[in-house]
């Protein structure tokens, strides 16, 4: 008994160890994600290029909710609607069903949603200019206001126009038009 008991203890540090390496080691897709996520213009002025971000922000339907431009950052979000039809069916499906043989059901979907924006803004350190760092993330709640879901959101379009959109602000801030 005390030989197994301390060939099994003997194993926990090296799990454990392996559990931290894990959790300390970078997804292989993170490089792409990053890359998606940043752009650099060539711009000296970080509080223009904070204030062209807000712009589009605004332009795309988003609240402003904090902002620095001593700490090059600026945080939006907006309210949507998180309801699909195919969720409330089957939860409905479910209902009916248990209620059909006498028992008790209280279905639940998901509801609304929060879309938040963060942006980053820093000096470029390989070349003159502004890197700016974007990250769109959700909060979704389901019928019972709870907290049913949050991710990051890294659709590679989503993130191609938003910087498309703040690339034509720069541009007509630059030249102003």
């Amino acid at each position: 008994m005390l030989a197994l008991a301390g060939a099994l203890s003997a194993c926990q540090p090296q799990h454990d160890l392996q559990k931290q390496t894990e959790a300390l080691t970078l997804a292989p897709n993170s490089l792409a994600q990053r890359q998606e996520q940043m752009r650099r213009f060539d711009t000296k002025d970080e509080g223009k290029m904070l204030q062209a971000c807000a712009g589009v922000l605004q332009d795309l339907g988003f609240t402003l909710d904090e902002s620095s431009t001593n700490a090059g950052f600026v945080v939006a979000s907006k309210d949507r609607d998180a309801i699909e039809s195919g969720q409330v069916a089957g939860q409905m499906f479910i209902w009916a069903l248990i209620t059909a043989f006498g028992g008790k059901y209280d279905p639940v979907w998901e509801k609304n949603q929060k879309i938040r924006i963060s942006i980053i803004t820093r000096k470029s350190t390989e070349a003159e200019g502004i890197v700016v760092r974007v990250t769109f993330q959700r909060v979704i709640w389901n019928t019972k206001n709870q907290i049913s879901r949050v991710e990051t959101l890294d659709d590679p379009v989503m993130y191609q126009e938003f910087f498309d959109k703040l690339s034509q602000s720069v541009f007509l801030a630059a030249h102003d038009i």
